[in-house]
């Protein structure tokens, strides 16, 4: 007990990591019960923490860039690492008590690191596609797709226009409308659910799409179209700001497989939608 009023700065952190004994954190709540300037002290450890904590974790949430994502999946593996032997250092514990001022310096430094890297985030341009360096024709197609999914992928009761349940109408509606004729792939396997269609304009024509979503509640769409792209079959990955884009080019169609950025397997999933629908 006479340590903690000597020094309790000492044992702030401890106690919000949940590493003091039983009767340390008795003897540290009993102290700040009975003095005021201690229990601010802890009271501000306690917001600079949270703070620090709450910057952080919107950080990890800002979208990723494919061509990151595509690194990161395509890294050969980790060298093994060698095991050196122990040495009587090993041996030595050092407990580092952190003063008041050093935790909250330290929760103020994450707090500046999260917001500049939101900024940066969030201030860069739109990413250059392959649309822009080549005057694609089908780049207007490719702007009202990700237009319209910034909209609708942010409804709830709306998300959809028809249902999954009524599949077989599903089919029949937008065939007639795009002319394209299509399955609606399973994709259950993928950790995907059906949730029904709908149908708008992009690039001046019609544009069916079938909607899923994830475990994490995020939309993915198919949009397809009759041919209004160049007869390039080869996939093509964009992203414009937090959407991943998947596009392709069918015998009588352009599809889009649409997503969230930071989804690292957009580019699979395209895949086997292309092999399916």
């Amino acid at each position: 007990m006479a340590d903690n009023r000597k020094n309790p700065e000492s044992q702030f952190s401890a106690q919000l990591d949940g590493q003091l004994s039983e009767t340390e954190s008795a003897a540290l709540d009993a102290l700040l019960d009975n003095d005021p300037a201690t229990r601010a002290k802890m009271d501000a450890l306690r917001y600079a923490n949270d703070l620090g904590r709450q910057q952080f974790e919107a950080m990890l949430k800002e979208p990723v860039s494919l061509d990151l994502v595509r690194s990161i999946k395509t890294a050969s593996e980790p060298r093994r690492v060698v095991q050196l032997p122990e040495t009587p250092l090993d041996k030595v514990k050092v407990r580092i008590k952190p003063t008041l001022a050093t935790v909250v310096a330290s929760s103020l430094l994450m707090f500046g690191l999260g917001a500049g890297a939101g900024y940066m985030f969030g201030a860069r341009p739109s990413m250059t596609t392959f649309a822009d360096l080549a005057g694609d024709p089908g780049k207007a197609w490719l702007d009202d797709v990700t237009s319209h999914y910034r909209l609708f992928s942010r409804q709830s009761r709306h998300l959809v226009e028809l249902p999954a349940n009524e599949s077989a109408h599903i089919v029949e509606w937008l065939m007639a409308t795009t002319g394209v004729s299509f399955r609606i792939p399973d994709l259950t396997e993928d950790g995907l659910e059906f949730i029904g269609a709908r149908l708008y304009s992009a690039g001046g024509r019609p544009v069916g799409q079938l909607v899923y979503r994830n475990s994490e509640s995020e939309v993915i769409a198919i949009s397809f179209a009759k041919s209004m792209a160049p007869s390039d079959t080869e996939m093509r990955e964009v992203i414009r700001d937090d959407i991943g884009l998947v596009t392709w080019q069918g015998l009588q169609a352009s599809y889009v497989l649409t997503g969230p950025s930071s989804d690292a397997f957009l580019d699979t999933l395209a895949a086997k939608v292309a092999r399916i629908i």
